[in-house]
């Protein structure tokens, strides 16, 4: 079985004889990898049994200053992490109708999906970061989308529309292709419930999401939400407009026995090894133990991509890496 049919049987919630893993890491990681294990890609070396045809366009202003194609600036921070925070807002309140989408750059939008094409082994996803919400507030900044949410509903509504919009016309260009899902990167939670809560989300976010999610399923496709954060309230909101898979489950904010037993029969999960206040911190030995018994807890029945719950940083320990990848290989249904 391939890793690609691995995946798709866990999606199907059926049982394989390992649970598929998969290894998102940072560039600052994979070059201490490659000092202890030399390899050209660190992912693969992993066995990671997904892929990304990724499609992110940037233009570096300093050498830790990027600006993107919507015209928001990202400041790196010194922790790792490949995104950075933005330093500027370039929509206000009153030029959601004046602002200019940037047209996709189809050349750029082949490379990623050439890629996609010419992996035969890998479970392929188009990633679509920045989808609703977080666009929304890179946009206009979270303070102030978050306060127009509740005082100019209707300027604010239009502003999804239009993201909605630009989102839809992007998936028009990429889901005549052959690849397996679509993964929608769109951050809702805080380490306790949603950031705008599960009202507003469901009136801001919800109409459009389930519009986009339907096309998408309509090519025969899959839905992938990546979300950080405790969005429990509306795990039956996001079963109802067509999710297949959820990540990341952040083991510091769900009880997995009680997510696995009311929602693991209908939604899939990925992730559950922290890399906020475990991977960094705690032995290889300690990383074995706590990941297989993770597997065994989610990956029974099928339903379950292993995996660190985000990009894996350069303050993660290499071989605590490792001992995640040794710990699911053991685990055998």
């Amino acid at each position: 079985m391939t890793y690609r049919e691995n995946v798709i049987e866990a999606i199907k919630h059926k049982e394989t004889e390992h649970t598929p893993w998969a290894f998102e890491i940072t560039s600052d990681f994979a070059r201490l990898y490659k000092e202890k294990y030399p390899c050209a890609d660190v992912e693969q070396d992993l066995g990671s049994h997904i892929m990304f045809g990724k499609y992110k366009k940037i233009k570096w202003l300093t050498p830790t200053l990027y600006e993107d194609a919507f015209g928001v600036r990202w400041q790196l921070g010194n922790d790792g992490g490949d995104i950075g925070i933005p330093v500027n807002a370039p929509v206000g309140i009153d030029g959601i109708e004046d602002y200019a989408f940037p047209p996709v750059d189809t050349a750029l939008l082949r490379e990623g999906l050439d890629a996609m094409r010419e992996d035969t082994e890998r479970f392929r996803m188009f990633r679509m970061t920045y989808f609703l919400y977080e666009r929304a507030w890179a946009l206009m900044g979270m303070e102030e989308l978050l306060v127009n949410m509740a005082l100019e509903e209707k300027k604010v509504m239009r502003l999804f529309e239009r993201i909605a919009e630009y989102q839809m016309g992007l998936l028009d260009e990429v889901l005549g292709e052959e690849f397996e899902g679509v993964y929608f990167g769109d951050d809702y939670g805080r380490q306790k419930g949603l950031i705008m809560g599960p009202e507003m989300w469901r009136k801001f976010i919800k109409p459009f999401a389930a519009e986009i999610f339907r096309k998408v399923k309509e090519k025969g496709k899959y839905v992938l939400l990546h979300s950080c954060g405790d969005i429990e309230d509306i795990f039956p909101d996001l079963i109802e407009i067509g999710v297949d898979v959820y990540n990341t489950v952040q083991p510091e904010i769900y009880d997995l026995r009680k997510i696995k037993r009311e929602y693991g029969k209908n939604i899939v999960f990925w992730g559950a090894v922290s890399t906020q206040q475990f991977l960094p911190y705690k032995t290889a030995e300690e990383v074995y133990e706590k990941s297989v018994e993770t597997v065994k807890i989610l990956g029974e029945g099928g339903g379950y991509l292993f995996s660190p719950t985000h990009a894996v940083t350069p303050d993660i320990p290499v071989e605590n890496i490792r001992a995640m990848l040794e710990a699911v290989k053991s685990v055998t249904w």
